[in-house]
């Protein structure tokens, strides 16, 4: 159980970054970007954006898909999920 919780903490640690939630929301919205247009469009630089993808990446978060020379990425199911709880708690504090 201690390594399933840690897992969890390195999982919710990763989305502790705006920019990541934002990578994460884009992502959902337009799957199969490549780094070039994730970085385009949340205006960071691309080493900014790796960096990002690379976190989000470790922890299941990004899913990566070869398409020649490009790689395009994708939000998985888990942090699907995960962002909509965030969602869900940000929403019931609020009020």
């Amino acid at each position: 159980m201690a390594n399933q919780d840690r897992g969890r903490a390195r999982m919710t640690a990763a989305l502790g970054n705006h920019r990541r939630i934002e990578i994460i929301r884009l992502l959902r919205q337009e799957p199969d970007l490549c780094l070039e247009d994730i970085a385009h469009r949340c205006k960071v630089t691309l080493s900014t954006a790796c960096e990002h993808v690379r976190r989000l990446h470790e922890v299941g978060m990004v899913k990566k898909k070869s398409k020649g020379r490009r790689v395009l990425l994708s939000a998985t199911k888990r942090a699907s999920a995960l962002l909509r709880s965030i969602d869900l708690l940000w929403d019931a504090t609020a009020g």
